[in-house]
């Protein structure tokens, strides 16, 4: 037989070594003081708070007596703060290390105060690490929150993982690219996603029309499986699983158009390499993502809403044809590249995913409604850019940061972050060639494109950011 008690102490000098060392980690970035107020909000608020909680309970398990039968119980529950230690170290890290030479400081500042805006709430907050994947997302804190809430029960004051905050990530090969990360906009419209009721409603109105679909079809009667109930599990998961994911997708990619405009529909272009106009590609809806093509279909008719058809067919021609032919799509267009748990049974699987196009499509329709609602205080971009893209467009051909703009009469302008970034692309795509040409400089076209490509996007953030500065005094 084990001796419990002794594995209880050597468990627990264990974990207060993790603590200490997790606290010195956090402590030696708050003396360097090198990440953003948002991470050390995170940082104080929670990790620091987590780890006093957490060594106070070990010290207390290890030095006092504990009754026999409690012995099993403390040895669990030091598992689940093992686990717990595990996400706040790797969290903690990229807190640390995204600091302000690393992250693309301006953006991460915008994207706060716009999901103020947006949320109606100055609580809410988001946390930009970076990250060694090549891909952007948001952190799902899901797990976190789980082992936050369980631990809460056994451990005096230990601090709830806060509802308000978000974890988004970007690839640190991007990290100052600030076109690119125009993508951070559609990871914030996940967070918002998040906060609304939508996926509930969704999950319960999917449900309820599934078990419909499976009646007036006959399906378990077509399938005769020997567990009908594990049957209808499968599918049911298949189905929910897959719509709920791309009703988040489209959420977040509908919010980023509305709130930014045409940059965030120019950055995912970019990212994914099919500046190309051919569409007959990318027509299957895949386990996590709408088709490329239906959700280019609604950027091309949110665009139009916005009121930008007219400057991308004038700025990126290629572009917009691809945005029309897009517009056309219907959803009959599309398919569902993975199988459903139907036992190869061909048609069952054709009139079911046929039903789940169509039920997305009624979906999209609440989600358009629900992004309209929280928008409804955010200015559209299309109306600054229209006021100062010309301006902004002059002052980049000339090398010159956008921040403060004048026109002929010697009139001051101060272009929204929305119109720096809108601008900023297209001048990317379609203006570098005056630039350059201004260049005396003994190197070739291509060297001085890739020199400039990199000061281009410094300038852009240095103009959102004297921008921030300017509000700051107002």
């Amino acid at each position: 037989m084990p001796d419990l008690r002794e594995q209880v102490k050597n468990e627990g000098f264990c974990l207060l070594a993790l603590c200490r060392d997790l606290s010195e980690f956090v402590s030696s970035g708050q003396t360097r003081k090198t990440y953003l107020r948002q991470t050390e909000d995170f940082l104080e608020e929670y990790i620091v708070k987590s780890l006093k909680s957490i060594e106070k309970a070990v010290r207390e398990a290890v030095e006092q007596q504990i009754d026999e039968e409690l012995l099993k119980s403390k040895l669990r529950e030091f598992e689940s703060i093992k686990k717990a230690l595990s996400l706040l170290y790797v969290l903690t890290k990229e807190a640390i290390d995204s600091d302000t030479l690393s992250i693309p400081y301006s953006l991460t500042t915008l994207l706060n105060d716009i999901v103020k805006k947006v949320e109606g709430s100055e609580l809410v907050g988001l946390v930009v690490l970076g990250s060694s994947d090549l891909m952007y997302y948001k952190y799902n804190l899901e797990r976190l929150r789980k082992l936050t809430r369980n631990l809460g029960f056994v451990i005096k004051d230990y601090p709830v993982l806060p509802e308000d905050i978000g974890i988004l990530k970007f690839p640190y090969s991007a990290a100052h690219d600030v076109l690119e990360n125009c993508i951070l906009f559609h990871e914030m419209g996940h967070y918002i996603y998040e906060r609304t009721e939508l996926e509930k409603s969704f999950l319960k109105k999917i449900e309820k029309d599934l078990v419909k679909f499976v009646i007036e079809e006959k399906v378990l009667e077509k399938l005769k499986p020997l567990q009908p109930h594990v049957a209808w599990n499968r599918l049911s998961m298949y189905v929910n699983g897959l719509m709920a994911a791309w009703a988040d997708e489209i959420f977040a990619d509908i919010l980023a158009i509305r709130i930014l405009g045409p940059a965030f529909h120019l950055a995912c272009l970019q990212m994914e390499h099919i500046l190309p106009t051919n569409i007959e590609g990318d027509k299957d809806f895949s386990r996590t993502h709408p088709a490329d093509n239906f959700r280019f279909k609604t950027h091309a008719e949110w665009l139009k809403e916005g009121g930008w058809n007219n400057v991308i067919a004038k700025r990126t021609p290629e572009i917009s044809k691809r945005l029309e032919d897009c517009k056309k799509l219907e959803l009959k267009d599309f398919k569902i590249e993975c199988l459903p748990p139907l036992e190869g049974k061909k048609d069952l699987e054709e009139k079911l995913h046929k039903w789940m196009l169509e039920k997305f499509g009624e979906m999209v329709l609440k989600i358009e409604r629900k992004v309209s609602d929280k928008v409804a205080k955010v200015e559209r971009p299309i109306d600054d850019f229209t006021a100062n893209d010309g301006l902004v467009t002059e002052y980049l051909e000339h090398g010159v940061v956008p921040s403060t703009v004048c026109d002929e009469q010697k009139n001051k302008y101060h272009p929204n972050p929305t119109t720096i970034l809108n601008s900023g692309f297209f001048f990317y795509l379609g203006g570098m060639k005056k630039l350059i040409e201004k260049i005396r400089a003994k190197v070739s076209q291509p060297e001085k494109r890739l020199k400039y490509e990199k000061r281009l996007n410094e300038w852009l953030a240095k103009a959102i950011e004297d921008w921030q500065i300017l509000q700051m005094g107002k």
